[in-house]
């Protein structure tokens, strides 16, 4: 390797430590703001519901370097109704920011972040189940050095349907199967993609009855 690949090597490294404080720094704050924020017209806060999520990815690929890659999906869940009207199906603008540690070989290498917009549509099929499909996408960063993949800025999109449990007049237990795919529109090469099929379990709080 010439000295200017390991100066770059190392500049990168640097910057992804840099850019990984900052997202966790963004995360503590976007948790402040969904808890005091109110919308202008009233004293309600702006989401109707948060959580916390947790995806254990259940199908991962090899990379070329041999390597098995499985991201631990740690995922914020802040949840803006749109159908106001009760009904039985009710759509959702979610936002998940995330901070993803990353195992290669089942050993914590490297790290991703970013955050997911999506819109979701929940259906009640009894008074406390209900089902839901959601489709998103949104800015990532990935810290990964692989020939499969320019690490960096990407874009993550993504696909899910789940069930949610009401446990009890505030709280939900969510249940999900999400499919993942990132890559990034080709702005560096190389850009084959990577896809994951995630296990997804978590809580949610309704903060307001819309």
């Amino acid at each position: 390797m010439s000295k200017l690949s390991k100066l770059l090597a190392k500049t990168s490294r640097l910057t992804s430590k840099n850019l990984a404080f900052s997202a966790v720094i963004f995360f503590i704050l976007l948790v402040v703001f969904s808890n005091t924020a109110k919308s202008q017209d009233s004293q309600k806060p702006i989401f109707a519901e948060k959580g916390f999520n947790i995806g254990v990815s259940s199908y991962s690929i090899t990379l070329p370097e041999g390597q098995n890659y499985k991201p631990l999906l740690l995922m914020g869940s802040f949840a803006w109704e749109l159908t106001k009207k009760e009904k039985k199906g009710k759509w959702w603008l979610m936002f998940e920011p995330q901070i993803n540690p990353v195992f290669l070989d089942r050993q914590l290498k490297e790290a991703e972040f970013g955050i997911n917009v999506a819109f979701r549509y929940k259906y009640k099929l009894a008074s406390t189940f209900y089902c839901y499909g959601q489709l998103g996408s949104g800015p990532h960063f990935i810290s990964i050095p692989t020939e499969r993949q320019a690490h960096g800025f990407i874009f993550s999109d993504n696909l899910a349907f789940g069930f949610s449990k009401a446990l009890n007049v505030n709280w939900m237990l969510n249940t999900e199967i999400r499919i993942r795919h990132i890559s990034n529109a080709s702005v560096m090469l190389p850009n084959r993609g990577m896809n994951n099929l995630f296990l997804i379990i978590g809580l949610s709080k309704k903060i307001f009855k819309g």
